[in-house]
């Protein structure tokens, strides 16, 4: 009898651990939402199609396949961000606030997004920076320098990188933005290894 009471409760278990890993793998945690990545592709699309002229948006809504309703949710932000500004009348719609040089996907995804890592692994309601382990918490430093990698990255891109190139083109340039902000890191990791040991 003992037996099986310690069978049923191992098997249940790992019914529990298997559902809360089915449940973790479908919220991934560290994601742009698809608001952040619609947002990005709103911008581009007025940043191609516009010549200066206000670009509707239910144009953008039929060229990309985006809900008109969640376009006109995420442009009030972007308005509000002065990422774009809206033109009002018959032929109204939307253009650029800035020069397609001067805005970045980092300053686009930071308007729509909460931060990367912001929420200690304790409780979403708790500060990363309030934590209660966070003098010693060694993997808290790992998921802060990943958030610092990742808004470097974004914000080396601007729409005018990103504008009347083909597909390869633009993936091997983001590649070697990529390279240069890691080599960056690396040399400055150097130097702090350098002068560690100087001091030592």
């Amino acid at each position: 009898m003992i037996v099986l009471v310690n069978y049923k409760l191992d098997f249940l278990s790992q019914v529990s651990l298997k559902s809360e890993f089915r449940r973790r793998k479908r919220r991934p945690s560290m994601q742009v939402s698809s608001k952040g990545k619609y947002s990005v592709r709103a911008v581009i699309d007025i940043a191609q199609h516009s010549d200066g002229t206000p670009v509707p948006l239910a144009a953008i809504s039929q060229r990309e396949g985006i809900s008109l309703l969640f376009l006109e949710q995420l442009f009030q932000l972007l308005r509000k961000g002065n990422i774009v500004k809206s033109v009002r009348g018959s032929h109204g719609g939307y253009v650029l606030a800035r020069d397609p040089s001067e805005i970045t996907i980092g300053e686009i995804v930071r308007l729509i997004e909460s931060p990367i890592y912001t929420s200690s692994c304790f409780s979403k309601n708790e500060s990363v920076d309030d934590c209660r382990i966070s003098s010693s918490c060694i993997s808290g430093a790992i998921w802060k320098q990943l958030a610092e990698h990742v808004d470097n990255f974004l914000d080396s891109i601007t729409i005018a990188d990103l504008l009347n190139k083909a597909k390869p083109e633009v993936v091997y340039g983001l590649r070697l933005k990529s390279n240069r902000i890691l080599d960056r890191a690396d040399k400055g990791e150097d130097l702090v290894e350098s002068k560690t040991a100087e001091v030592a």
